[in-house]
């Protein structure tokens, strides 16, 4: 039985998790993937994720609900010892390699952006380093420092959309349904993956102080973090247009190198850099935290915060197997489509588990009572 270490997390608290875990893939490499998939119409696509995600997600709030236990524990208790591993294992197997690649992507962005003659391997060292620190702490520290920066980075997103607002042309994003509204439904299923640390995050749940608590900052966290994707992939197309933006991988970056505070105010996509890379290290952490919690809870281990340094390792050993990250894009969308369906589809096997063993309880009491 995996055993909480340190205080409990409040709405607020959690909430920031979900903004850095979800909230900041406006920042990466995700918008890219999305405009593949939905071309000029990807800004809908989250809109669909509202639902493809927040379905099952409810679902599964019900099962905690019901049975007070966070999703280890949940899958544990309905499915049985080895099942129970099984599953487990494959969710820890799953964010790794989720994580390894976007350690890298971001790296990458790095690398390219702001410092080109520094080598990979430093900067990932430093990078992943900094975030075992934070980890190391637990995750009250790394949820009060959540809180602590989430602000700050949001009031900058409003401050970069104002930046560049006199570059925004609207009817770029026409036709509004892109590619068809039966492609985006088939492609935001297959994408959405993309966002479905809201699924994974729910192994957090005794860590929060109450269920109420825990229910309001996923609704809160998932709904912006929808949103503010729907607003950004809809101002990256109609700041650079759809052609420019399906070439560029990080088009975030792009937008800060343009943003504008009058003639002496340029250039300052420095101080953007500086909050983008310390929500990143703590957004990591997080992440690096969650794989241990998962790992120890597929062997369930009562300690796992001693795993968070050799996984971390793993993490930077991983990300350095490829030369580059645009080698992984093939595999990257198979994979987050192949994950996409199993995080879709747990929170219900696991609903129809729990049903059918009502069910059988319900038919044993009435078979002892006659």
């Amino acid at each position: 039985m995996i055993k909480v270490a340190d205080g409990k997390m409040g709405t607020r608290e959690f909430t920031s998790i979900i903004l850095l875990s979800i909230g900041m893939k406006i920042t990466d490499s995700t918008p890219s993937q999305l405009y593949i998939a939905g071309e000029n119409a990807a800004w809908m696509m989250p809109l669909f994720f509202i639902i493809l995600i927040g379905v099952p997600f409810f679902i599964l709030l019900s099962l905690m609900k019901k049975h007070q236990k966070g999703l280890i524990d949940l899958i544990f208790s309905l499915t049985g010892k080895y099942l129970g591993t099984i599953i487990t294992f494959s969710l820890f197997l799953m964010l790794s390699i989720g994580v390894i690649w976007s350690v890298r992507s971001y790296i990458t962005i790095v690398n390219t952006a702001y410092f080109q003659q520094a080598p990979i391997q430093a900067l990932l060292f430093l990078m992943l380093l900094f975030c075992f620190f934070v980890a190391k702490r637990g995750l009250e520290t790394i949820s009060r420092s959540a809180w602590f920066i989430i602000p700050t980075i949001e009031i900058l997103l409003i401050v970069l959309i104002v930046s560049v607002w006199k570059e925004v042309d609207w009817m770029r994003i026409f036709p509004i349904a892109g590619p068809g509204f039966k492609q985006l439904i088939k492609e935001s299923a297959s994408t959405s993956g993309l966002f479905s640390e809201l699924i994974l995050l729910t192994a957090f749940f005794s860590f929060t102080r109450s269920y109420k608590s825990f229910r309001l900052a996923a609704f809160i966290g998932f709904t912006i973090s929808c949103f503010k994707m729907v607003l950004f992939l809809a101002l990256y197309v109609a700041v650079f247009d759809y052609p420019s933006t399906l070439k560029m991988l990080y088009p975030h970056q792009q937008l800060t190198r343009i943003a504008e505070f009058g003639e002496s105010m340029s250039h300052v996509e420095g101080v953007f850099f500086i909050f983008w890379m310390v929500g990143s290290i703590i957004r990591f952490s997080i992440y690096l935290y969650l794989i241990a919690f998962l790992f120890a809870g597929s062997l369930r281990l009562d300690k796992f915060e001693p795993l968070v340094l050799p996984l971390t390792g793993l993490i930077f050993l991983g990300a350095l197997l490829f030369e580059n990250v645009f080698i992984l894009n093939p595999f990257h969308r198979q994979f987050f489509s192949i994950v996409s369906w199993i995080l879709m589809l747990l929170p219900f096997i696991l609903w129809v588990i729990d049903r059918w063993k009502g069910r059988r309880k319900n038919e044993a009491s009435k078979s002892s009572l006659s």
